[in-house]
This record gives C-alpha cells, sequence and structure tokens, in this order.
C-alpha cells in the first residue's frame, strides 16, 4: 500500500552533497522513518540517496515504502538502489514542484540552486519548512527567515535529530503503527 500524502516528508539536498552532508542526509532520513513517516525526494544521488539510505536503514517501518524517488528524466531505473518507488517524470527540475506538492512537509539538508528552488516552491505552496543546520548549504542560509509576506511563519531551524523529531510531530502528528488506517 502506498502512503497518503500526510505521511511524506520531502527531503531536499545538492546531488553533489560533501561526504559530510551526506551523513547528515543519511541521519535525518532515517530519523524520518524512525518518526513513521515516508521519504520522498528527488531520487538521484548526493543528499537524495543519503536521505534513502538512511530511511531504509529503519526495520520497523514495515512492508510499506520507506522512500520514493521522483525523477527528473525518463528511466525509473535511474533511481538511487535504495527507492522503494521511483517515478519519471521527463520533467527536468520541473519535477522539484512535484516533490513539494506531494509531501507533508519539506527538511532541507545542505543544497545548491536546485534546493533554493524547492525551498520557495514550498513556500509558495505553504508547506512546512524544516532547515537542517549541520548540513550548511543553503538551508542553513535561509534557517529562521519568512522569505516573503505571504505566510507568517519562517523556516524552521533544525540543529539535532531529536529537534528534527520533535518539529515532524508538531507539523504532521504522530503516525500510526505500521499496518493501521490512519
Amino acid at each position: 500500500m502506498f502512503p497518503p500524502r500526510s505521511q511524506l516528508i520531502a527531503v531536499i539536498g545538492s546531488g553533489n552533497a560533501t561526504p559530510e552532508q551526506g551523513l547528515h542526509a543519511r541521519e535525518v532520513g532515517r530519523s524520518i522513518a524512525e518518526a513513521g513517516f515516508t521519504v520522498i525526494c528527488g531520487g538521484l544521488t548526493g543528499v537524495m540517496s543519503a536521505a534513502c539510505q538512511g530511511a531504509q536503514e529503519d526495520a520497523s517501518s514495515g512492508p510499506a515504502p520507506r522512500t520514493v524517488a521522483i525523477l527528473p528524466g525518463n528511466d525509473p531505473d535511474a533511481a538511487n538502489p535504495w527507492s522503494d518507488v521511483s517515478i519519471a517524470t521527463g520533467m527536468g527540475h520541473a519535477r522539484n514542484l512535484v516533490i513539494v506538492l506531494s509531501a507533508r512537509a519539506v527538511v532541507a539538508v545542505g543544497g545548491e540552486s536546485g534546493t533554493l528552488s524547492e525551498i520557495a516552491h514550498a513556500w509558495q505552496e505553504g508547506r512546512p519548512i524544516a532547515a537542517y543546520l549541520p548540513a550548511g548549504g543553503w538551508s542553513s542560509r535561509v534557517a529562521g527567515e519568512c522569505l516573503d509576506g505571504k505566510r507568517s511563519d519562517r523556516i524552521e531551524p533544525i540543529a539535532t535529530l531529536d529537534e528534527l523529531r520533535v518539529w515532524l510531530t508538531r507539523i504532521a502528528g504522530p503516525t500510526p503503527p505500521p499496518g493501521s488506517a490512519k
């Protein structure tokens, strides 16, 4: 069974992540899965691959998909090896909007210009956004900011995995145990 949108948490970040950012993304992905959510991302390398790998390391999630890859190209087999579901869009960077619209919330880990576009899409679409500070990049640069007057909230600065778990519960609510209906 495919998880409902309320259980999809987008992890965004650079496909050219540093090894340190990759470790942070892996921890973030694992924490999201441990909290009972499914990671949705761009499905390729760097932060995307590491977040999916981390989510797969949580064995408590049960048989439901732990990771969803929204790919820029036409080949569903281009997804990283930790993707349970891969969706080829043929949309290039436009797939960033699909990722954001499919998710309940967005966690930015580091990032470059593509990540910045996803943050902007999430902001415009009213999705809660967290910036994982230890990873640096654009996510850290916009942490705590209100991007414009369209919203009264701010991009949530997250310094630890415990803070991430608390934020996920606050914005998305607790998730049901694996196999139960929400």
